[in-house]
Order: structure tokens, then sequence, then C-alpha cells
């Protein structure tokens, strides 16, 4: 058994700078991750580009500037986020056990947490689950209908063009993720025909008259604005997904001629029907699957699930702190606090927040067996 005031789940930008941030309160724990840490930034495609602007991009206690010597306005690339997440790593240096999955999160009767991995288990007076929003790729239904003819491949196993050998290429969703594969097919020029099934996601314009529009974003408080305010309601609206940048699907249209159809709503024969009416031929198609992920917590174990989790199976939280299991914390939801607290520019504030809660509860309830002075605990 291995005890520590704290267990984090996930070795994301969340959970390493959760991490940082405990340190600093001298509160014992250990990072738990299942692939290796910012995993997920090393499995993005080649061309990825981010969505924020570089001067958003900073992680607490960072001892490196994210793309030093670029533009604080432009949008950084995959490289770039790989080297800063590299040395932030460096930096942080944090109690990091990776390649070790967890089974199960179970609440205890005498207020710990027991975190169950295939090779060990790990008692804790806090856990925090910090997976972020890109963990559960979310596919819809219909493609288990399609002929196993017809290859397609999720946006998070995408990584160039040269995967894909059909003529045809179907991307559906308008995200981020489908605007930039849509984007990198259509200009490869290795396929007869792309086409792209629009899903009415906002694009925001990266100007306006002139003036970079982060910045400005920035100036007028959006970046900070609360996901709970009445402004932050409307413009962070699920059923419309996370607002991106150009170019938009009529701009791909116009550049690269890419064939724009209506959302997938079923299959009739050897074709995919559309919303608009248009329908896609299954001949020689390869479909590119941009339908974002879905959060998934089944692997904690509550005495009264219902009372943290709603019935959608997202934690009931204010600021990451599920007040139903004392000792639970999220940290890198998408809108958790802000618009942005799923990105680099928000984490770290909600991060802060959970860390002091910890910190605070840590002053309340003394830990088990661990030092109280100790950064890193036993292992």
């Amino acid at each position: 058994m291995n005890s520590f005031d704290a267990v984090i789940i996930g070795a994301g930008q969340a959970g390493i700078a959760t991490s940082f941030l405990l340190q600093q309160r001298q509160i014992s724990h250990v990072v738990v991750e299942k692939n290796r840490a910012f995993s997920e930034w090393y499995g993005r495609w080649d061309s990825f580009h981010m969505n924020t602007a570089n001067f958003m991009n900073a992680l607490p206690g960072a001892s490196v500037e994210f793309a030093p010597g670029a533009s604080r306005n432009a949008q950084g690339t995959k490289a770039d986020a790989i080297r800063y997440f590299e040395a932030y790593l460096s930096a942080v240096d944090p109690l990091l056990r990776e390649g070790v999955e967890v089974v199960s999160v179970r609440q205890g009767s005498d207020n710990t947490w027991r975190v169950v991995t295939e090779e060990s288990i790990y008692e804790a007076q806090n856990v925090v689950i910090a997976t972020g929003a890109l963990r559960h790729p979310k596919i819809p239904p219909i493609a288990h209908q399609l002929p196993e003819a017809v290859p397609q491949m999720h946006s998070r196993e995408y990584r160039n063009p040269e995967q894909i050998k059909s003529a045809h290429v179907l991307v559906v969703g308008s995200g981020s993720s489908g605007v930039q594969i849509c984007a990198e097919l259509a200009r490869s020029e290795r396929f007869d025909r792309v086409t792209f099934a629009v899903s009415g996601v906002l694009i925001s314009p990266l100007e306006i008259m002139g003036i970079p529009i982060l910045p400005l974003m920035k100036r007028l408080g959006i970046l900070d604005l609360r996901a709970k305010s009445w402004l932050g309601k409307r413009l962070g609206k699920a059923d419309r997904g996370y607002p991106t940048f150009p170019p938009s699907p009529k701009q791909l249209a116009n550049m690269y001629g890419v064939e724009l159809v209506g959302k997938v709503t079923g299959i009739d024969g050897s074709e995919l029907q559309c919303s608009d009416g248009r329908t896609v031929p299954l001949e020689s198609l390869c479909v590119v699957w941009c339908t974002g992920f879905r959060e998934k917590h089944d692997f904690i174990e509550l005495a009264n699930r219902v009372r943290a989790f709603d019935a959608s199976g997202r934690p009931i939280h204010d600021r990451g702190v599920v007040s139903a299991a004392p000792g639970l914390y999220f940290v890198g939801l998408v809108f958790q606090y802000t618009l942005f607290s799923q990105d680099i520019y928000g984490v770290g504030r909600d991060a802060e927040h959970v860390a002091q809660h910890i910190a605070t509860r840590h002053t309340v309830e003394p830990s088990m067996d661990t030092p109280s002075g100790s950064a890193q605990g036993s292992g």
C-alpha cells in the first residue's frame, strides 16, 4: 500500500500543473499516468496548430516561454507545444508513475480514497482527476453501421494524409480538429474528392479591422469569462461545440474545392444521408470522424454517485471541488470555471483553486502517516 496526501490521475497539463502547486504547499502526492506524460499532445496530427495565441500558453512554475522568439499573438505548432511541455515536466519533476492504468477510484468509509491500478494500490485523503477533455473519442452510432469495406478513423488516430488510401475522404465535424484536418487533406491534392460534413461550430475571426482577436478578447475580459455567467452560458453552448478559428468551411470550399454537406444523419444502401438532403456515396470512401470527445468517469466508485454526478455522467462540482464526495477533485474539465478552463490558459487558475482547497483540508484533517513537510511521499 502506497500512502500519500493526494493522488493525481493524469499527467497532462492539468495534472502536472496541479503537481507543481501541491509541491508549493508541501502536500505529498504522486501522479499516475496511463501512457506517458503529455501523451495527448504527442498523439496529435503532424500539422496540428494551437487555437490559442502564444501569450495564452503559460503554466504555473514554467521555466521557459511558449514558442520563444515567435510573435506572442501567433498560434504555435505541435512541435512548440511538445518542447514547452517537456521543459515544464523537467522543471516540475513530479513523482510520476507512467504506463500505469487506473482500474478504479474507491471512496472509503474512513474519509480516505483508494486508487487501484493494475500493479498497486494508492491510498490518499484526496484524489485529483486530471485526465482532461480528450481521453475518450466520441463516435456516432452510424459509424458502426458502415460496411467493413469503408475505412474510418477518429481524429485521435489521424496523423497525415498518407494514412488514407481511398480516393474520396469525408471529414465529419467542423470543430477545430475537423477544420485543420480537412484543410490539410484538401491541400495535399492526393484525393479526387474531399467532402466536409459541417456541424455549425462558431468560427471566430483571427482579426477585426487588423486587430488580433485574442489580445482584444483578453482586454475585454472574454478570455476570463466565467462559464456560469449569462454571456458565458451563451458562448459555451455545448450543442454548438467549442468555437474555432479560420479557415471556415466556406473558405475551404472556395480555396480548395471542398464539397460541403450537412450533418450525417443516416445510411441508405450505398450512400450516407445528410441533414441538408445531400448524399455521400460509400464507394472509394474513407471517413474521418472529427466528432470530439466525451467525459467518462465510470471508474470512480462512490457511496452515493447520484449526488456527485449528473444524469449525463458529468461531475457536479464548484470549480473542480465535488462537495458530495469530500476529497474528490477535477482539473481540466471543459468550461470548468471559465470558457478556457480546458486550455493551457485557464487550467493553471483551476489547479491553483483545487490545490489550495486540498491544502486547507490537509490542515484541518491531517494526512494519515506521511510526514507533513514531505513534498513527495512514499513510493
